[in-house]
């Protein structure tokens, strides 16, 4: 049997069945939409309507990729945070003693002039209390607190960051390092030298300059300052 032949012994069969009338007249017009011919679509609607269902899936399964907090961390292993790559490893330290001090006495200005750059100010953190520099690199310190700023490549050396947690900060383009995790320098040459370990930091991007901020045990607490770091 044929699915027209089917269609048509289906059709009558609803032209011939005895229904209890209901009140809501829902029988009448099951009856009417069977006794209906078929609505049969050229094969040209047929390949459009399954195309439209299929972009539909793509976008929903990209824009839960785009959301989804380990999907944009993996990305971020791939990939560097300007000047800082980070890494993944199975394990890592469990705690981190406090950043190293700033102690330098430079100024602002002769910080810019050995760095080749303006140090950004944190509004939140207000003047600090220590200078450092050398070319492509400037550290600030406060009590307690470390921010370093420096372009994307610290020559001949730059950042890596090994972690287990990471998380991202969209409102500052950067990436939040909630546990601690080792600090190493490599060389062009692909040597590797540990630095030390490192405690929760904040690492963004702004205006071609990398910042690592640490010293600030709170996500929130470190993304106020890092938002405030603006000219």
């Amino acid at each position: 049997m044929t699915d027209d032949s089917l269609a048509d012994e289906l059709r009558a069969l609803g032209r011939s069945a005895v229904v209890p009338p209901v009140a809501d007249g829902l029988a009448t017009a099951v009856l009417e939409r069977i006794a209906q011919p078929p609505v049969r679509r050229t094969f040209g609607e047929v390949v459009r309507s399954k195309w439209r269902a299929l972009v539909a899936l793509l976008a929903v399964l990209i824009a839960g990729a785009l959301v989804t907090p380990p999907v944009r961390a993996a990305v971020a292993e791939w990939l560097n945070i300007g000047g800082v790559q980070a890494q993944p490893v199975g394990g890592g330290p469990t705690s981190a003693p406090a950043p190293p001090a700033v102690t330098g006495r430079l100024s602002l200005i002769q910080a810019a002039e050995t760095a080749g750059f303006v140090p950004v100010l944190p509004k939140e953190l207000g003047t600090p209390t220590a200078v450092e520099a050398s070319v492509g690199f400037i550290a600030l310190g406060w009590d307690g607190v470390r921010l370093e700023q420096f372009g994307a490549e610290l020559s001949p050396l730059y950042i890596k960051k090994y972690y287990n947690t990471l998380e991202p900060v969209n409102v500052v383009n950067g990436y939040w390092f909630s546990t601690p995790h080792e600090l190493v320098l490599e060389d062009k040459a692909g040597t590797e030298r540990r630095v030390r370990v490192a405690g929760p930091t904040l690492v963004w991007v702004y205006e071609g300059l990398t910042f690592r901020l640490e010293g600030v045990a709170d996500k929130a607490r470190a993304t106020q300052i890092a938002l405030s770091a603006v000219r």
